[in-house]
């Protein structure tokens, strides 16, 4: 292919994939505003309300529904993984090699140790009752958000853009993208963008894998982490 159609059709797919998350971003914002209100109008605790929430994040695939139903819930988007198969850190292709399930527990204990001090200055504030409350919704929350934003990211939309782009670029714009996504939740665009650098090693932990459940299990621990620092529910 020549270099100028090389161009064109990059700057096609930029458009493409663009005009595919605005589609997304707009219904999920909506869908959750929705949730929000009748949550409001009916007195459901913030918590819950928090977590119903989260199934907005569903909107994220719609504009995919068009493309291909069944690739929804496709073998290639809901496999399971390979846990020995090898990631490199830090550039997932390049760097120290390990075996996934390494790096899982490696990764487990940084963020533990990175964290404690939040950790610690949140909960020491709480009474028994108070911290039961937050580990009680706080997994319910991480279960839910990691398993419907790993099928969203990690499962539909990288694979459809590693189609599209190959393994590098569909994950660097997936990664990306799953960052700005929170911006619409509330967070600063510094905190959008360290939740982009966690979307680039949980994408590559499901490249690398070839499968979506390691980067659940990666995406359940941080949303616990998170909320233990208060993070999520205060």
């Amino acid at each position: 292919m020549e270099p100028s159609m090389k161009i064109k059709s990059l700057i096609l797919l930029c458009f493409k994939i663009i005009f595919i998350y605005l589609i997304g971003y707009t219904i999920s914002h909506f869908l959750r505003e929705w949730i929000n209100t009748v949550c409001y109008s009916l007195g459901v605790p913030n918590e819950v309300r928090i977590i119903i929430s989260r199934f907005s994040v569903i909107a994220y695939v719609v504009p995919f529904l068009m493309i291909n139903v069944r690739s929804m819930f496709s073998s290639e988007v809901l496999r399971v993984g390979n846990f020995r198969a090898s990631i490199s850190f830090p550039l997932i292709w390049r760097g120290k090699e390990d075996p996934v399930w390494r790096f899982l527990g490696i990764f487990a204990v940084v963020m533990m140790i990175g964290t404690s001090y939040f950790i610690y200055s949140y909960v020491s504030d709480l009474d028994t009752n108070e911290f039961r409350l937050l580990l009680y919704y706080g997994l319910i929350f991480s279960l839910v958000n990691s398993i419907l934003e790993e099928w969203v990211w990690r499962g539909v939309i990288l694979s459809q853009y590693v189609k599209w782009s190959g393994n590098v670029y569909g994950l660097m714009v997936t990664s990306l993208l799953f960052g700005m996504s929170h911006y619409d939740l509330g967070f600063s665009i510094w905190v959008c963008i360290a939740f982009s650098i966690g979307g680039f090693f949980m994408g590559g932990v499901a490249i690398r894998s070839k499968g979506i459940v390691a980067p659940i299990l990666m995406h359940i621990y941080m949303n616990i982490i998170f909320t233990m620092t208060g993070m999520i529910f205060s």
